[in-house]
């Protein structure tokens, strides 16, 4: 089988790139969507809630200061609210960042825990694919370990990558999946594939 959790199976160059590729995919994906869920479908609520609480104070304020300030004069109630929830909204608009700040602020904590699991999970998937890969190659010793550095440091850079992006970072970082894409092919090409009927 291509994909399992048994070390000392050995794992082809085919079966090794089926398994990148796959553990990419579903990692890659699962980052992306935890990522903008957490900094952008969860935070949407408390926002919208707090500028509401704004918007409907500075309306019942607003409110309160023209009908003062009519003093027995005719007082137009319906241009007044309509006066009041405008000043509403402007002054929810006029929050809206600092509000948005504080509450993406609030969950990125969470999103940020979130993604290092992912990575970790990666790297422990991707570590099992290249000591399998490692066993089919008879590769051992120092040339595996830095195989398997640099697969923990592909996966962190993959799984990473929607917050990287997120602050224009990505091209800053990518250094570190570059470096660990490196390490990673001595064990991943060496060979002659000899068992690669094993691989699917």
């Amino acid at each position: 089988m291509t994909f399992s959790l048994d070390l000392t199976k050995p794992l082809s160059r085919v079966g090794f790139l089926v398994n990148l590729v796959f553990l990419t995919v579903v990692f890659s994906g699962l980052s992306w969507l935890s990522f903008g869920y957490m900094t952008h479908s969860l935070p949407e609520g408390a926002i919208h809630a707090e500028e509401q609480a704004i918007a409907q104070k500075a309306q019942d304020q607003a409110f309160a200061k023209a009908k003062a300030a009519a003093k027995g004069k005719v007082f137009d109630e319906k241009a007044a609210l309509a006066e009041a929830k405008k000043a509403g909204l402007e002054a929810a608009e006029k929050k809206h960042n600092e509000i948005h700040h504080h509450v993406v602020g609030g969950w990125a904590p969470f999103a940020i825990f979130l993604l290092i699991i992912s990575a970790v999970f990666f790297s422990g998937f991707l570590s099992i694919a290249l000591q399998r890969r490692a066993n089919e190659a008879g590769k051992n010793g120092l040339l595996v370990f830095l195989a398997h550095v640099g697969g923990w440091a592909l996966a962190t850079f993959i799984a990473f990558e929607p917050f990287l992006t997120h602050h224009g970072l990505t091209k800053a970082w990518s250094v570190g999946g570059i470096v660990g894409l490196v390490l990673i092919l001595p064990v991943v090409l060496a060979g002659e594939g000899h068992a690669d009927d094993h691989g699917h």
